[in-house]
């Protein structure tokens, strides 16, 4: 696939704080982005203002409205709008690394044999971030993580996959939205036989302010997780475990998140009192 076209999808709600870093730094990916595609899903700040302003600079950049609520519309919208061969995906707090977009580019000319790819996520306004990305630089000088290690998900945060693999896959994706669209899209391409692969050079941070979420709103959010791998019929009782485990470690983490300050990095119970905005769910019940 040398020359392909890349597309960037960026389905936004309410993201003002975090768009324009989002878009800035796919801008700065230059020639190797064609085009960027933020899907505004009746957001009620300023978000799609914030995109007219970087149109009237930057053509690459497209600003498309969808009114039904839910990513998994916008996402949609986006990627049967996508001109590009290959199509990316990322949140809107997401902010890519420098040479993401070469590393798709050349993960998909080198590697016929793959349809979808996925790289390293790091934390950014989270009090374990340093953690987790000494525990992720860890596993990659041990081998565990980089080169190209196949893998069944695409996490919507960063993504990209082949036009034809979306073509295969549009049918049997799921328009629900009280499950998780980017499970559902990894299973579908598993269905299908469209294999993934994960590569430590497509690497990008993601904020990590659904921390901040309480352990009710948190259990919501992994409950949906549950009821998309019952949708597909893969639930089994270890896939359950980890997803119970995950909400308890969430609990766990929620005091140092409510006691964590963004903008300063710095941890203190001062901080326990303030009211933080959590991102919003992706679902609904």
């Amino acid at each position: 696939m040398a020359n392909a076209t890349l597309s960037v999808v960026v389905p936004a709600f309410n993201e003002s704080e975090y768009i324009e870093t989002c878009i800035e730094a796919l801008i700065a990916q230059g020639e190797y982005v064609d085009e960027i595609i933020v899907v505004d899903n009746n957001s009620s700040d300023n978000t799609s203002e914030l995109i007219k302003k970087y149109q009237s600079g930057c053509p690459k950049v497209r600003l498309l409205n969808e009114s039904r609520p839910g990513v998994v519309h916008a996402r949609n919208k986006g990627f049967d709008a996508a001109s590009g061969e290959i199509i990316g995906r990322i949140d809107a707090d997401t902010i890519v690394g420098e040479g993401w977009a070469a590393a798709v580019h050349e993960f998909f000319e080198c590697r016929d044999d793959f349809s979808g790819v996925t790289g390293l996520t790091y934390l950014y306004e989270s009090p374990i971030a340093g953690l987790q990305r000494r525990w992720t630089n860890w596993r990659l000088g041990r081998g565990v993580q980089g080169a190209v290690r196949p893998v069944v998900a695409v996490p919507g945060s960063n993504m990209a996959m082949r036009q034809s693999a979306w073509l295969a896959v549009r049918g049997a994706v799921s328009d629900r939205t009280d499950i998780h669209e980017d499970i559902d899209l990894s299973l579908c391409m598993a269905h299908v036989r469209c294999t993934v692969g994960q590569i430590s050079s497509m690497a990008a941070k993601v904020s990590g302010r659904r921390g901040v979420s309480s352990p009710r709103v948190y259990a919501r959010y992994n409950r949906a997780s549950k009821k998309t791998l019952e949708h597909h019929g893969v639930s089994n009782w270890k896939l359950t475990f980890l997803i119970a485990a995950d909400s308890v470690l969430h609990a766990i983490l929620w005091p140092l998140y409510r006691m964590y300050d963004k903008n300063s990095g710095q941890l203190s119970s001062r901080f326990l009192g303030r009211r933080q905005r959590a991102r919003d769910l992706p679902v609904f019940s």
